[in-house]
């Protein structure tokens, strides 16, 4: 049901691309802060985009509509199982075509209770709320669940499958890469072994191919001290927390998600599990001094 809005003439008309206003707030800092200030800076208070007309002004707008077409696509491309980076393939790329579809994500999310509509947000948006922003991690293991249970539900993965054994030239991007060199090279029969070069060739052919960006070896002194130092400050860290907290951060870095670690740990569901890395996080923020953005309300507690 569409949410509908009193016009400054008094026409009562639906408040266009509203449906994606929870889903905004969904979208990490990260990707915000590259859209430039118009898409940044929405009042992360729902009860303002009900009544600054710049900002309704802002949501109704195409660009708002892209910005979540983008960001979704950004978001759910890592768990979609499929290895290189999305901006090798072009739009007529199967999958491409899917990670940019964000009403199937969005659907599932709402369908999960992760966020909640935008009649839900907006009749009950309070003057003074506002929203931080969800933290990546939360994204991550949220999505690591998702994206999956989508592209079963749609059959996805069938036809993603059947795009990769028959590639055609339209589906690559028109910027060189080295999956769209692989596919040339079978098309044409001409792949050959690579010839031995100098590292000065190597540096000089770098250099071409990227527009004179020069090709340097990294300085990994530079990475063990900064291994040291953060090594030093997480275990101080970690000797804080219960036995329970060190197991949650220890199975999230080894690739579980978050209903795995909830029954492996005898919590009810996921959203226990989710508090549990919430609560964490603030104590990490106080330990570090750093801002992270788990102190903050986020789109997500509105149904947790």
């Amino acid at each position: 049901m569409p949410v509908m809005m009193k016009r400054k003439n008094g026409e009562i008309t639906s408040y266009r691309n509203s449906e994606f206003i929870p889903a905004y707030y969904f979208i990490p800092k990260s990707i915000l802060q590259k859209c430039g200030t118009e898409l940044n800076e929405l009042p992360r208070n729902p009860y303002q985009l009900k009544k600054d007309w710049d900002a309704i002004a802002t949501v109704e707008s195409d660009l708002f509509r892209l910005l979540i077409i983008d960001a979704y696509a950004y978001m759910v491309w890592p768990h979609m199982g499929l290895g290189p980076k999305m901006e090798i393939y072009s739009g007529y790329e199967p999958a491409w075509i899917f990670a940019h579809s964000p009403g199937f994500w969005i659907q599932e999310m709402l369908d999960e209770k992760i966020i909640p509509t935008a009649n839900e947000l907006l009749s009950k948006a309070r003057p003074y709320e506002r929203f931080g922003y969800v933290s990546e991690d939360e994204i991550t293991g949220l999505f690591s669940e998702l994206v999956p249970m989508v592209m079963e539900k749609y059959s996805m993965k069938a036809v993603i499958d059947a795009a990769k054994e028959y590639r055609c030239f339209e589906d690559f991007d028109y910027r060189a890469s080295r999956q769209k060199t692989d596919f040339y090279r079978e098309w044409y029969h001409t792949r050959t072994k690579h010839p031995i070069i100098s590292l000065d060739a190597y540096k000089e052919d770098y250099a071409e191919a990227h527009g004179g960006q020069e090709w340097d070896m990294p300085d990994e002194s530079c990475d063990v001290a900064l291994y040291t130092t953060a090594k030093v400050q997480v275990d101080g860290f970690l000797a804080t927390l219960t036995e329970k907290d060190k197991q949650i951060l220890q199975m999230r870095m080894d690739g579980y998600n978050l209903q795995e670690i909830a029954e492996k740990l005898d919590y009810q569901n996921h959203s226990g599990v989710l508090k549990r890395i919430r609560k964490i996080g603030n104590q990490y923020e106080k330990y570090s001094g750093e801002d992270f953005g788990f102190s903050e309300q986020k789109i997500v507690d509105k149904v947790i």
